[in-house]
């Protein structure tokens, strides 16, 4: 039930944008982010980046809390998140330090299950979703750049059983990716999830010293 995604129709994008921001300032503080060294993803970082790579942040996130983080309530969409997130840091600038998936989760915990799940659209329970090498190659570089960083933001704050690191920059994997799957252009290995061609970059494994 919970890793359910349902993406909306533009109609109901729409619709959406319209319905009253949601006071949550209070929501948040049952659910924290562990501190991680290195650029902070909070309202700072929000104001200052585009839509698109907040909508990738949302998706790369998203992916890891739900299928390596093994954590319920975050399958919504950047289309049910993003202008809701922005409205919160907008009427609520005292909480610029606040993490986005703070913010996130003390929305999404504060909206109905109705305005959740039942609209009409396409439903994806398959793992990953629609995160593919195809829907990779038609994202921004923003939505790319996002997704890496909303991804390893989780693996590095929200796994708690690390099996794999990623110590390089952002863009060394968003290059990784992007080559990948362009290379694969039109062909069924574009099917693979980004995760796991993200997989495929991560820190190579230290060879046991000899005894």
């Amino acid at each position: 039930m919970y890793d359910v995604r349902i993406t909306l129709s533009a109609t109901n994008g729409v619709m959406r944008r319209c319905l009253l921001s949601l006071v949550l300032t209070g929501a948040v503080s049952g659910w924290s982010q562990p501190p991680q060294a290195g650029q902070h993803f909070d309202g700072k970082w929000w104001s200052k980046t585009s839509s698109d790579e907040h909508s990738g942040f949302i998706n790369g996130a998203a992916d890891c809390l739900t299928w390596t983080a093994h954590e319920k309530g975050f399958n919504a969409t950047p289309e049910q998140l993003v202008d809701k997130i922005t409205r919160f840091y907008i009427g609520h600038p005292e909480s610029a330090d606040l993490g986005v998936v703070e913010v996130w989760k003390g929305i999404w915990d504060k909206t109905p299950p109705s305005a959740g799940t039942a609209q009409p659209g396409e439903t994806w329970n398959n793992a990953n979703w629609y995160l593919d090498g195809f829907w990779w190659l038609e994202g921004t570089p923003d939505e790319r750049q996002g997704f890496v960083e909303g991804y390893l933001w989780c693996m590095r704050t929200q796994v708690t059983a690390l099996s794999e690191t990623y110590s390089k920059p952002v863009s060394f994997y968003v290059g990784k990716i992007d080559a990948f799957t362009k290379a694969n252009g039109d062909s069924k290995a574009n099917r693979e999830k980004v995760a796991l061609i993200l997989r495929r970059y991560k820190d190579k494994e230290s060879a046991a010293p000899p005894k």
